[in-house]
């Protein structure tokens, strides 16, 4: 086939391919525009989630005819005239691809009227179609309509996730604009339906209130900094207010939303790794102002990645503030490290950070990567062959497993008793056990729910007083879509207002000591990536969630007690690792002993 060029329909097609995934980036690029077109008042209304309806109407300095029509030309914009203006731009939007992408794809409507003027314009076009310019009378400002997105795209529509998703993923990154524009009021409507109405506020507290709930910045303390390169201001958790997700973390570069670099996710970690215990991740939301020519946001097309210069001597800078922030014991809720010479010091040298590498954790944080399997441990759980005519072991070249009905036998094993505070001693016939408490109560805990879910018999604790809680307007909506799963678990929950719920009840066998309110926020994550809402794919998730109820290394465990665990471990079906996968029990024969002494 002869090369030649593509027409200009099927270019824009391709192009809005990379602009347009979702509806999630149609509603970001028109708020964005918004934002450069210096509005403070903004309505985002969807139907549909988005695939059947978008408009987003905003009081900024609206278009003239001639910017209107020049508006959905390809690489058309008022934001940068040539490349070295990427340095200088603070402006979110600035490849002028947007709206022709948006309008290639689509039923589209741009109705726009400037500031001062009696009337203005109306655009329209469907798809490949001429668009068509008309009068428009109407508030000055401009309003954008997308209907039937992907009409004429269907091959694109059908890897969009289900409408609860989608109509997530779209409030979640309206949330974080509003996060970080707290100097506007935002309003978004769904389906006729105010989901949320913030009004512009001085305080950027009362704005992350208002996004993220009370419970949530209740837990912040606020910090900031002043350095040459870069001006900090940000909100930390604090050493008791940790989070079990990485979600609650914000990175907010000259008023844009992206994504944390792996350097500074990396330095965070670093820097809090002796204030928050292991598993558990910090609450973050950092506001950075820097000079545009040192960073580079023309890295995607969805502006979500960025990179900064000079990352080597950024990443000393950011761990030293986070862990004199952490570290900081001041009563006062605000820590303001100013240029001192250490901070200036800093800027001057070239600091070298450890090496860090992605490892299946967060952001390339070196987390232990080990995956343990039942088969790592085969050897583990084997013994020699005892010869029926003889009472002596006379071959371990055979070895066979052990079966819970050798084990499960409550006369059959010797409690020794326990060393470490976390490590159970047990001897039966001619082999020694080491029994891990915490992994084999979490295995019994594990089957014990999975067995009473199969049976339809889930044992359910009523709350004497219920639990009270509030969830982000994201969060909220998919817990509100999805009560019927939590009730299979065994979690009674209650809308108690717009994005409040209250918990009435509980799995009894989870304990009294949990905190079931992170169990459910948890489950609530899960169910944003849209991996399940199949019980039995988010059961193992409460298990987890709730497993340092267990009996934990370096509780002190009696003979009763420990005879008991073992019973039951050895009832269950996979007795042999715990449900994260790693080993409940190690095993010694006495030929392994005698041979290690030279005795055979």
């Amino acid at each position: 086939m002869a090369i030649k060029i593509l027409d200009e329909n099927t270019i824009n097609k391709i192009s809005a391919g990379e602009v347009v995934e979702r509806p999630l980036n149609v509603v970001k690029e028109l708020v964005e525009n918004a934002l450069d077109a210096n509005a403070n008042t903004i309505s985002v209304e969807i139907e549909k989630s988005g695939k059947k309806f978008i408009s987003v109407c905003d009081n900024g300095c609206g278009m003239n005819k001639d910017d209107l029509q020049m508006s959905i030309c390809r690489h058309a914009t008022n934001k940068i005239t040539n490349f070295d203006d990427l340095s200088n731009t603070f402006s979110l939007g600035f490849r002028g691809e947007a709206l022709p992408s948006i309008a290639s794809i689509s039923m589209f409507t741009i109705k726009t009227q400037q500031q001062g003027q009696n009337s203005g314009w109306q655009l329209s076009m469907n798809g490949e179609s001429k668009p068509e310019v008309q009068p428009w009378a109407g508030a000055y400002g401009t309003t954008v309509e997308v209907r039937n997105l992907f009409f004429n795209t269907p091959a694109r529509e059908k890897f969009l996730k289900s409408d609860i998703t989608e109509k997530a993923k779209i409030i979640s990154c309206l949330d974080e604009i509003a996060l970080v524009r707290n100097d506007i009021n935002l309003k978004i409507v769904s389906d006729g339906k105010v989901v949320s109405d913030y009004h512009k506020t001085d305080s950027k507290l009362q704005r992350i209130e208002d996004v993220l709930g009370k419970n949530i910045s209740q837990k912040l303390k606020h910090i900031s900094f002043g350095h040459p390169k870069v001006e900090i201001d940000g909100y930390i958790t604090t050493r008791q207010n940790s989070f079990p997700q990485k979600n609650m973390q914000y990175l907010f570069v000259n008023g844009r939303c992206v994504n944390y670099p792996k350097w500074l996710i990396h330095a965070i970690y670093q820097a809090s790794k002796e204030a928050i215990p292991i598993g558990r991740h910090p609450g973050i939301i950092l506001f950075l102002k820097t000079n545009p020519s040192d960073i580079d946001i023309n890295v995607h097309p969805t502006k979500r990645e960025i990179k900064f210069v000079q990352e080597n001597q950024m990443y000393e800078l950011f761990y030293s503030f986070i862990k004199s922030s952490l570290e900081s014991d001041a009563p006062a809720n605000i820590i303001n490290i100013q240029n001192d010479s250490a901070a200036k010091d800093i800027a001057k040298t070239d600091f070298v950070p450890p090496e860090y590498k992605h490892s299946g954790s967060y952001g390339g944080i070196r987390y232990p990567s080990r995956q343990f399997s039942v088969k790592d441990y085969q050897n583990v759980y084997q013994t020699p062959i005892i010869n029926k005519e003889e009472t002596e072991i006379t071959s371990v070249s055979e070895p066979v497993k052990l079966t819970q009905t050798d084990l499960i036998q409550q006369d059959n094993f010797k409690f020794i008793g326990q060393i470490f505070e976390t490590y159970i001693l047990v001897e039966k016939e001619k082999s020694f056990y080491i029994i891990d408490q915490h992994a084999a109560q979490e295995r019994v805990r594990y089957e014990m729910f999975s067995n009473q879910l199969e049976q339809n018999s889930l044992k359910i604790q009523q709350l004497l007083i219920p639990d009270v809680f509030e969830l982000q307007k994201s969060k909220a909506l998919l817990l509100k879509n999805n009560l019927g799963a939590f009730k299979k678990l065994g979690f009674d929950v209650e809308e108690f207002g717009d994005n409040s719920f209250r918990l009435t009840a509980y799995p009894a066998l989870l304990g009294n000591n949990v905190n079931f309110i992170e169990i459910i926020d948890v489950l609530v994550d899960f169910l944003e990536e849209e991996k399940s809402t199949d019980v039995e794919q988010i059961k193992e998730k409460i298990i987890r969630a709730s497993c340092r109820t267990s009996i934990k290394a370096g509780d002190k465990i009696y003979e009763q007690q420990a005879k008991s665990l073992l019973r039951e471990l050895f009832a269950c079906k996979m007795p042999w690792t715990c449900p994260h996968g790693r080993p409940t029990i190690y095993t010694l024969t006495l030929s392994d002993l005698e041979k290690f002494f030279k005795r055979i």
